[in-house]
């Protein structure tokens, strides 16, 4: 591989990762609204509500971001939805993925004896009510009360669902009459996230539950009593049912249907011009996750690079949820799926303080150090001469470091076992001598003063003989909180000097204030194409990852727009602005 010296390039094209903001985190109600104190269908800016109570002193308020939120007082049995409606025309195959984002922040609920929270629906030919089941408002989960046919337990979406069947007669979209009704429960409830309805749509199917032609798909809240009523507020600051390919696409077409008008968004999948054709031997790749690999468009996108990270499935938790029962499935998964495409494979990561089993984080001293070690051990034994380059330790400076030294953030892992980092490496060196071993950390890209005390702190690493090889820089900014290239490319060429190597692992640009600006992507671009001119600038840094496929997958939200593909996996803009940079740098 060769490199050119970079000479200043223009093109013409077309926050941050601690506590960074998306709709589970910072949701809130937008828009113009309408509030309804009585039974009613109606739609506001073309997203679909009801509000359906039969007794009681009621209201629900509806805004035109599909969000919404419902009150209810000594109400027998209450519902209030918000979402797509459609004509009764089209199956959902014919319609497209679909998916739904919710945010659940439960107030004051009381009396409560049954609830349903997530999707509820309809179709016709035949005649089915659906619910898939993300939460509830009553104390206990829904039961095998729900159905007269139980047909088991199954991973959905990456979690797992019993799948419940029943016919009944009662009211429905058409009158009295007989249909049939399916429902996905959810085993372990979710205040929020992203429910992929078709793929509830999917199992029913392979379990010979027949679905007809649309009629609606909403975010629901449902709550009912036996007793005197129930009372309480249920909001969602953020709903949205969407027609794409993940997490909730911005850049949707409107369609009519009857009176009311609907967003969708007609899918395409191929880029032209594929970075791993002209990438010359560097790698250039994504964060991947199984529970998409059924999804053509995103393999297709994924086919664009060569390097593959898994976004959860390598790490602890991923891997050894119980003490000492280590289950690599999943992230054999990803390697399979990358060796099949033809990728490199990069591991991620080993020793991390977040989302970590109870076990592991409520562990004594003694046995949270031995279960570093284990785990290191067992782990890289596993993927011995599969997996080239790990993040041994990720994310262990604390955010208050300000560049004059470096302060451990005060984790469990810290506190317990002082040494531990020191202890993961030498452990990782010891039983994998010719896998290249990494730390990886964010706000570390020469924005704030933690980008110099990570340097400090790696550098003393060296100094003191601890096995490190390389330094992952995380990436997670903004057009508003970006690196100048002089700055980032200075950081790596300073890590070039301590003899490590240097990857651009989680890279993801949000659009911040400027979402809807006419030149937010190449406002975007342009963050994009200085990181990879800083990295190809310097031959340490051999690896430059974005963090996800399409919008629709980012960890951000696909509102901050932050990847290189939109939510129907097509190349934007920013794509083209990479694909640039690789073919007027990178030789042959």
């Amino acid at each position: 591989m060769k490199f050119l010296k970079l000479l200043p390039i223009t093109l013409g094209t077309a926050s941050l990762v601690a506590g960074a903001s998306d709709f589970c985190s910072n949701a809130r109600h937008s828009g113009e609204s309408v509030k309804v104190t009585s039974n009613k269908v109606g739609n506001i800016k073309g997203i679909g509500y009801e509000l359906w109570a039969d007794s009681g002193n009621n209201s629900a308020t509806f805004y035109e971001d599909g969000s919404f939120s419902c009150s209810f007082s000594r109400a027998k049995d209450y519902l209030c939805r918000s979402g797509l409606s459609f004509d009764s025309t089209k199956t959902h195959d014919q319609i497209g993925h679909i998916y739904a984002d919710f945010k659940l922040v439960k107030q004051n609920i009381q009396n409560v004896d049954y609830s349903y929270v997530g999707i509820y629906g309809w179709t016709r030919n035949p005649l089915v009510e659906f619910y898939v089941v993300d939460n509830w408002l009553s104390q206990w989960r829904p039961g095998d009360w729900v159905g007269n046919k139980k047909h088991g337990d199954f991973v959905i979406d990456g979690a797992t669902y019993t799948v419940y069947e029943n016919t009944r007669y009662g009211p429905s979209i058409d009158g009295d009459t007989n249909f049939k009704q399916f429902f996905s429960i959810r085993q372990q409830a979710r205040d929020c996230g992203t429910i992929d309805i078709t793929a509830h749509f999917q199992q029913w199917e392979k379990l010979g539950m027949k679905l007809g032609k649309m009629h609606e798909a909403k975010v629901l809240g449902e709550a009912g009593s036996n007793g005197q009523g129930t009372s309480g507020t249920a909001d969602f600051p953020y709903a949205k049912v969407y027609i794409g390919n993940g997490n909730g696409s911005n850049t949707p077409t409107t369609t009519k249907s009857g009176n009311n008008s609907q967003q969708t968004n007609s899918s395409s999948n191929s880029s032209s011009t594929l970075l791993r054709d002209h990438a010359n031997g560097f790698r250039i790749g994504a964060a991947a996750n199984t529970m998409y690999f059924n999804n053509q468009s995103y393999i297709n996108a994924l086919k664009s690079f060569n390097y593959m990270v898994a976004e959860n499935g390598c790490k602890l938790s991923g891997i050894q949820q119980q003490k000492g029962v280590y289950n690599f499935n999943d992230c054999d998964n990803h390697l399979k799926k990358a060796q099949e495409l033809g990728m490199d494979f990069r591991g991620h990561c080993l020793i991390w303080h977040a989302y970590q089993p109870s076990w592991f984080e409520n562990a004594d001293a003694n046995t949270l150090k031995n279960a570093i070690v284990d785990h290191i051990t067992k782990t890289l034994q596993h993927y011995e001469g599969k997996i080239d380059t790990w993040d041994v330790v990720n994310e262990a400076i604390d955010d208050s470091s300000n560049g004059n030294g470096w302060k451990m953030r005060n984790s469990f892992l810290y506190q317990k076992v002082p040494n531990f980092i020191d202890l993961a490496f030498q452990t990782a060196r010891k039983v994998s001598p010719n896998t290249k071993l990494f730390y990886n950390d964010y706000n570390t890209e020469g924005i704030y003063g933690k980008s110099e005390s990570v340097y400090q702190f790696v550098k003393d690493l060296v100094s003191r003989n601890i096995p490190i090889d390389g330094v992952g820089i995380q990436y997670h900014v903004s057009v508003q909180s970006q690196p100048q290239y002089n700055k980032i490319n200075d950081l790596i060429s300073r890590y070039c000097k301590l003899g490590l190597e240097v990857h651009i692992t989680e890279l993801d640009v949000k659009c911040d204030n400027q979402c809807y600006s006419g030149n937010v992507e190449q406002q975007q671009a342009t963050v994009f194409t200085n990181a990879l001119k800083a990295c190809l600038s310097n031959s340490c840094c051999t690896g430059y990852l974005v963090w996800g496929v399409g919008d629709n997958n980012s960890w951000l939200g696909s509102d901050k727009k932050g990847l290189l593909f939109d939510g129907n996996y097509r190349p934007k803009s920013q794509y083209t602005a990479v694909l640039n940079i690789v073919l007027l740098v990178l030789l042959f």
